[in-house]
């Protein structure tokens, strides 16, 4: 679900990911853009404007550039005094390309800020494709840890004290890595998956009872530390309980709701004596080899079962 809120182009002006080395106009970077896409001009530039989208931010790549800079003075203006006019929010000219007098001036007439970006074309569309729709789409915040383990991304719930910071401390140390501790961050990917991350002023951070708050990156390197990823598996830690029946034969289907994504789930108990970090990691590959065809034990003795049947 995407919000249909403002973002000013000078925050993306200052992302570090979209690499933005030169800006000018700047007296406008107070503009804002009211979609999670940037748009390439294309045809806009030879005249034709019909999907040319002045909500959106415009990235000029080699193809656009190279377009201009073939016409002569007067026709490189009126393209770009036609193309301006549709006040477009913001312009991007990716692969650190100069822009040209005329380019600049033709903006400002039309209060544009223009940006130059290090990155590749296709890249600064990725990135800023990815920063748009983090700040459009709807999110929501999440009590629990989310790690990378074996390129699965699990999220690990369950009551405080349940020993949820303590497995990831445990799973880190055997070299999955850490997204976020104690809250996370999640929203909607451009392919309409919840993707999760850590706030700011908590990244990096786990608490550990015993041993208070710790420092992931000081102890085991940047590499276990991850920005976001994208949610594969929730995983809910629980008091073992005698009263309550647990899946023994591996048949249920469990699902936790994000976002209005049904998500798979296992729920472990947590008692003494119980491993969970790799029961975690068990989880991990279950899910995984279920996901790839692999038959649970109930679907193989039905098979066998069939099988002894039409003998």
């Amino acid at each position: 679900m995407i919000k249909k809120t403002g973002i000013e182009i000078k925050e993306i002006a200052i992302h570090k990911d979209l690499d933005i080395r030169q800006s000018h106009n700047d007296r406008w970077l107070d503009n804002l853009t009211r979609h999670p896409r940037p748009q390439r001009p294309g045809l806009a530039l030879a005249g034709y404007h019909r999907y040319l989208n002045k909500l959106r931010i415009q990235i000029f790549g080699k193809t656009e550039v190279g377009f201009i800079q073939q016409l002569d003075a007067p026709e490189q203006e009126k393209r770009l005094r036609q193309f301006f006019a549709a006040r477009i929010p913001g312009l991007i000219v990716s692969e650190g390309q100069t822009c040209s007098k005329e380019l600049v001036d033709a903006a400002k007439r039309y209060h544009t800020p223009v940006m130059v970006s290090g990155l590749k074309t296709s890249v600064l569309v990725s990135r800023l494709s990815s920063f748009l729709y983090r700040h459009f789409s709807q999110k929501i915040r999440i009590n629990g840890v989310l790690l990378d383990v074996k390129g699965v991304g699990t999220l690990l719930t369950g009551d405080s004290g349940i020993g949820k910071s303590e497995s990831a401390l445990e799973l880190v140390n055997k070299g999955h890595q850490l997204v976020s501790d104690d809250l996370i961050e999640f929203y909607l990917d451009p392919y309409d998956q919840p993707v999760g991350r850590s706030i700011e002023k908590i990244k990096q951070w786990i608490e550990v009872r015993g041993l208070g708050i710790i420092n992931i990156v000081d102890i085991f390197g940047i590499g276990a530390l991850l920005q976001e990823k994208k949610l594969d598996l929730v995983i809910r830690l629980e008091k073992w309980s005698h009263r309550k029946k647990y899946d023994r034969l591996g048949e249920g289907r469990l699902t936790f709701n994000i976002l209005g994504k049904e998500m798979p789930m296992f729920v472990i108990p947590v008692a003494p004596g119980r491993n969970v970090s790799t029961l975690v990691e068990v989880a991990v590959k279950y899910f995984m080899s279920r996901k790839n065809g692999s038959k649970s034990f109930i679907e193989y003795l039905d098979e066998k079962q069939d099988e002894q049947q039409n003998l």
